[in-house]
């Protein structure tokens, strides 16, 4: 009896036990994000930066945790801004600011890598906190083959415009969430969203010269973003075009951005 008592006993010690260890691993704010670096910060605290997946030329969204003695830090004032090193010159680009997400015990945000980290420069993150500032060297590769995912262009009103697919990240045969982001450059450190704007859009598969049917043209949602939807009846090669729009005024005809899957 004192024996199956014990077996009893550690079978259900084994079960805690068990269930202690899988909550663990469900409760980590960052599990299946890619750790960046990770870093002291002037102040002391300790300062990791997260991806959704290594840095690659287009959107990415960013995550930043500081954690004093072990313990998130929320609350304080944090910025960051996305810097390529050209040696002979300097520029960065757009980005967003970064707000606290609780689940994520993080704050986040986002940058659009125009180009890749090379022989041409080499990216960097310029973090201030606190009022102090840390640069913070970053990797970013160009995007896979046949995909363009950015593109900076200038506008018939003779200004720097950016164009960023977010969305479809993980493109599919059939329909997809499309969304994009639209940016002006101000200047080579200043990036702001565009809002407001009447796109015009069509995909088309061009080594099939052929497009698809029941595609939702993106419209207008707030923050420089612009919501729709593309309908890929095939994978393969995928070329999006869009026209853009403000108010009667034309800024541009058939810009693209490139998906292949």
């Amino acid at each position: 009896m004192k024996k199956m008592l014990y077996l009893l006993m550690m079978s259900i010690g084994m079960l805690f036990m068990g269930s202690c260890q899988k909550d663990e691993v469900l409760d980590l704010p960052m599990d299946g994000k890619i750790k960046l670096t990770e870093t002291s910060l002037p102040t002391g605290e300790q300062l990791s930066v997260f991806a959704d997946k290594a840095l690659q030329v287009g959107y990415q969204n960013l995550y930043f945790q500081i954690k004093k003695n072990g313990l998130a830090v929320k609350d304080q004032p944090l910025t960051f801004a996305p810097i390529m090193d050209m040696s002979s010159m300097a520029h960065g680009a757009p980005s967003g600011t970064l707000t606290y997400q609780s689940n994520l015990e993080a704050y986040q945000g986002f940058a659009v890598f125009t180009m890749p980290s090379g022989e041409s420069g080499t990216w960097s993150l310029k973090v201030t906190y606190q009022g102090k500032e840390l640069e913070i060297p970053v990797e970013v590769t160009a995007a896979a083959i046949g995909n363009t995912p950015v593109k900076t262009f200038s506008g018939n009103d003779g200004k720097k415009y950016v164009l960023a697919l977010v969305e479809p990240s993980k493109p599919k045969m059939g329909m997809n969430d499309l969304l994009l982001m639209v940016f002006l450059r101000e200047n080579m450190f200043s990036f702001s969203p565009v809002e407001g704007l009447t796109l015009g859009f069509h995909p088309e598969m061009t080594s099939m010269n052929h497009g698809s049917p029941n595609n939702v043209i993106p419209v207008s949602i707030g923050k420089g973003q612009y919501q729709g939807k593309v309908n890929f009846t095939m994978t393969g090669d995928w070329r999006l075009f869009f026209d853009l729009k403000s108010g009667e005024n034309e800024i541009a005809n058939d810009i693209y951005l490139d998906l292949l899957f």
